[in-house]
């Protein structure tokens, strides 16, 4: 490896570790300096030691989250300052009085921008994030109270066309599994007469079994006639799981999701965030494309030879990659919403691979009209 491509591979990599922790770090102090009246709700005794702990147990599993909505920005940060540091102290005019083609300068930076855009984002999303998610789950007050809180579910549909109640639903942590209270399924007929009513104190899930183990469960049938049938039983299994309430109650739990389980869950029927599972789908190879296209645009932006140019580089740089920003938010918002049920498929692939039509082919046009 030649002197100059260590040097340029070197630079690189030290201001994308830089921008990693700066741009991680900025978001975890904004975040708790505007919700920190939320970790002011301690055990009884916990006194400061304990908020700064419930501070440092969210943020350390909510990092890698963090990490996944910046992965895009972090290299083009890094691109950016590492060429205009090489402008601003004149190292790209000796490059090119020594006969080095700019574009050929960047090239170590550009390649390790692609290694660390497609490797890095892979490991976070596909490995490490579905394997917390029930940390990434708790909200900040629910870190800072040890208290298990249960929130109610209502009009959950499950596979037999039945509606599920519960007063209090607890999410599986630590060890410890779902839990319902208090739990009603309205069994209906096809012309959604109530055909059976199914009753228990509490519901906890066996995930070997696959069911809702039932305390004091009673199942009662002909609820219209003089002959009422009631039934003692002992569980409920549906495809109600967990998973499914997740999707139900709330569209972010589909973005923690491995893009395996997202396929396994569009093969089901009677799915519960559909769309959103359409769009994260392809949402998640295009952002990869994407990472490398605002890289790409970012260096021709920042590749100059002329001193005097930098603050315009600097402007041009994020009004190219601003812009292939906002379209990729706007492209998003629209993908779980396609304008007819014949798009329903293709509507969230088309949204995913816009901004990559616009912007690609800009990214290498203006990466080969750099001056050198």
């Amino acid at each position: 490896m030649k002197i100059l491509t260590r040097y340029i591979l070197f630079n690189y990599l030290r201001n994308y570790v830089i921008s990693l922790f700066v741009l991680i770090g900025l978001y975890i102090v904004l975040d708790m300096v505007l919700s920190f009246d939320d970790f002011a709700v301690t055990r009884e005794g916990a006194g400061a030691l304990g908020a700064v702990r419930n501070i440092a147990s969210y943020y350390f599993y909510q990092s890698f989250r963090i990490f996944a909505q910046l992965s895009g920005v972090i290299p083009v940060t890094a691109a950016a300052f590492t060429f205009l540091r090489l402008s601003r102290f004149n190292e790209l005019t000796a490059m090119m009085a020594a006969g080095m083609h700019l574009v050929r300068v960047a090239a170590p930076a550009i390649i390790a921008a692609v290694v660390v855009s497609l490797i890095f984002p892979l490991i976070n999303q596909e490995i490490v994030i579905p394997a917390i998610i029930p940390h990434l789950q708790r909200s900040r007050s629910d870190v800072a109270d040890a208290r298990e809180k249960a929130n109610a579910i209502q009009n959950l549909q499950d596979e037999n066309g039945g509606l599920l109640f519960a007063s209090g639903y607890k999410l599986p942590a630590n060890g410890k599994p779902a839990v319902m209270e208090k739990v009603t399924v309205l069994e209906l007929a096809e012309n959604f007469d109530l055909k059976a009513c199914l009753t228990a104190d509490k519901a906890v899930y066996d995930s070997k079994q696959a069911v809702w183990e039932l305390t004091n469960g009673q199942r009662t049938t002909d609820l219209a006639g003089r002959h009422r049938d009631t039934k003692q039983i002992t569980e409920y299994k549906s495809n109600v799981t967990p998973e499914e309430i997740a999707l139900f109650r709330s569209g972010d739990y589909v973005d923690l999701l491995s893009t395996p389980r997202i396929n396994d869950l569009l093969q089901r029927t009677q799915v519960y965030g559909s769309n959103d599972l359409m769009r994260v789908k392809h949402a998640r190879l295009a952002q990869l494309l994407l990472n490398i296209i605002m890289v790409l645009l970012a260096i021709s932006s920042v590749l100059i030879r002329e001193q005097g140019q930098l603050k315009y580089a600097m402007v041009k740089c994020m009004v190219l990659v601003g812009g292939c920003m906002v379209t990729i938010f706007v492209c998003q918002s629209l993908a779980s919403l396609p304008p007819s049920p014949q798009w329903v498929d293709r509507w969230p692939a088309l949204m995913a691979w816009v901004p990559i039509f616009v912007f690609g082919p800009l990214s290498v046009f203006l990466l080969d009209r750099v001056k050198t």
